[in-house]
């Protein structure tokens, strides 16, 4: 059996219907005071609900019947009793207006032949006691008064079920908004609020296309195109998903996928919906990152896969009369796109090391400026264009670090230097100590970066879309392993770059003591 309500707003409700319902009783039973009592599952005992012409003296005084002698009363049929027979030495309880009550009438409320409570009346001490003729009388009262204490658990029941269904839907971690049939917001939880930053006071009410606005890929509205709310259905439930973009509060595109479970009416017309809005962002930028990723390295293999093929298919024929020179040359270049091919394929699997976790590091004490000095001695036969100065002061002490990491850091920074410096110019490497800490600088007088390229620099597959940039093989990798390898050793990398004006990348490590 459930529990009487504990809201204020039902408890007063149902306290003022019962006291209406026991007022009217004890009038059309002349008697002078009555009483409802309701079973309490929690107690496990009849507590009052509402009581008429008794204080809270005369309540007490009754209270120790209720335990046993009263509702033993709402079982007979043919004895119509006094209170002053139903227990030994009981105290008569006294009305508000001073008088004595013995006489006493008492019925069960039943609902569907289940007791949830009893009403009983109180007639004045030595007055007529109640009749067959009372107990039929009371029989209806007794229905108005289980009706409405019944009415009052189904609606704390309900308020206690929409409350907990609220609680579900405010916790969840995926969006929830609400619209009726007109497709105004009646809903919005609190994952809501965060994705798009607006608060629920503030879009409650207004409608969910001029909120949400969700847009394809065109940045067309979906909302006035493809709403589900907006169709009629035959069936008495679907469920929709359109995918695509809604914006923020600060005017941030969000990508999410949002499901539409649409309850209709009997002639198919849509009465409200709720609306599952799920961030995908995440595996956009995977999708994204993927299709990126396939561009490039289908671009970056293509050309030294296309040079190899067509100088190894020449040297095949058999009628080819080649001197030394031309076959000198021809596997110089075949040599050089394999070597361009090992370099690709090396970056892929020490980008994919790093993505999975963070790189095993064999530290050893390294001299940095010799280790530019040996990348720049390696690197220098790509170009008669550049010239190249290694400047580190001498009292600079060894690096506890990964030389190989270490000098890919430094292969890729100069590589970039070389390769975005197309007129070539000054490629500078400067080093120095600070305290517990090195900092070394790769400089270039090259074509520069843009603040908005800046934002994304280190990022996996970015490149730009300057038509300088593309003219420039890469996947797009160098810079996001540069990251990964210095984070490892709990340094930092940043960047410093104009248009037209060269950039200087800055290394910062912490220096170590070997062990």
């Amino acid at each position: 059996m459930v529990e009487i309500p504990r809201t204020k707003l039902e408890q007063v409700e149902l306290e003022a219907t019962l006291e209406l319902i026991l007022k009217n009783a004890v009038k059309a039973l002349r008697g002078n005071a009555g009483v409802v009592a309701v079973w309490s599952e929690a107690e496990q005992q009849f507590v009052v609900g509402a009581s008429y012409g008794l204080d809270s003296k005369a309540l007490a005084q009754l209270r120790p019947l209720l335990d046993e002698a009263i509702p033993d009363l709402t079982m007979s049929k043919e004895s119509y009793n006094l209170l002053s027979e139903l227990g030994h030495g009981t105290t008569l309880p006294i009305s508000d207006q001073g008088i004595r009550q013995d006489p006493i009438i008492t019925l069960p409320l039943q609902i569907a032949d289940k007791s949830i409570g009893l009403i009983y009346i109180l007639r004045p001490f030595k007055a007529r006691a109640f009749s067959r003729k009372n107990r039929d009388m009371l029989v209806a009262f007794a229905e108005q008064a289980a009706i409405a204490v019944h009415n009052a658990r189904l609606a704390y029941l309900l308020a206690a079920e929409k409350h907990r269904v609220e609680a579900v839907l405010e916790t969840s971690a995926e969006g929830i908004v609400n619209i009726d049939g007109q497709r105004r917001i009646t809903g919005f939880n609190l994952a809501m609020e965060q994705l798009t930053g607006k608060s629920r006071e503030d879009v409650l009410g207004r409608e969910c296309f001029r909120i949400l606005n969700l847009r394809n890929r065109q940045r067309q509205s979906l909302c006035n195109t493809q709403c589900p709310i907006l169709a009629s259905s035959e069936q008495g439930s679907q469920t929709f998903e359109l995918q695509g973009t809604i914006q923020t509060i600060d005017g941030k595109d969000v990508d999410v996928a949002m499901t539409y479970s649409v309850v209709y009416d009997l002639e198919g017309k849509p009465i409200n919906a709720v609306i599952n809005v799920r961030d995908i962002s995440k595996l956009r930028e995977v999708e994204n990152l993927r299709e990126t990723f396939l561009s490039m390295l289908g671009h970056e293999l293509q050309t030294p896969l296309s040079i190899i093929k067509g100088y190894a298919s020449t040297l095949a024929q058999r009628d080819g009369n080649w001197d030394s020179e031309i076959l000198h040359n021809s596997l110089q270049v075949i040599e050089n796109e394999s070597d361009r091919l090992v370099n690709i394929v090396n970056k892929l699997l020490l980008a994919a090391r790093i993505t999975t976790g963070k790189p095993v590091l064999a530290k050893e004490e390294v001299q940095l400026s010799s280790l530019a000095e040996k990348v720049i001695r390696r690197l220098q036969t790509m170009t008669n264009i550049h010239r190249f100065e290694v400047d580190c002061k001498p009292d600079m002490p060894p690096l506890l670090a990964d030389p190989a990491l270490m000098e890919e850091v430094l292969t890729n920074l100069i590589e970039n230097a070389i390769k975005y410096s197309p007129d070539g110019g000054k490629i500078t490497v400067t080093g120095e100590s600070n305290g517990d800490k090195i900092r070394i600088t790769v400089a270039d007088e090259g074509i520069g970066i843009s603040e908005e390229d800046m934002e994304h620099i280190f990022e996996r597959f970015q490149r730009t879309n300057r038509s300088e940039v593309k003219r420039v093989k890469g996947v797009g990798l160098g810079l996001y392993i540069c990251k990964s390898i210095i984070e490892a050793h709990g340094g930092r990398i940043e960047v410093a770059s104009k248009l037209d004006n060269g950039s200087q990348f800055t290394i910062t490590l912490p220096l170590e003591q070997s062990t």
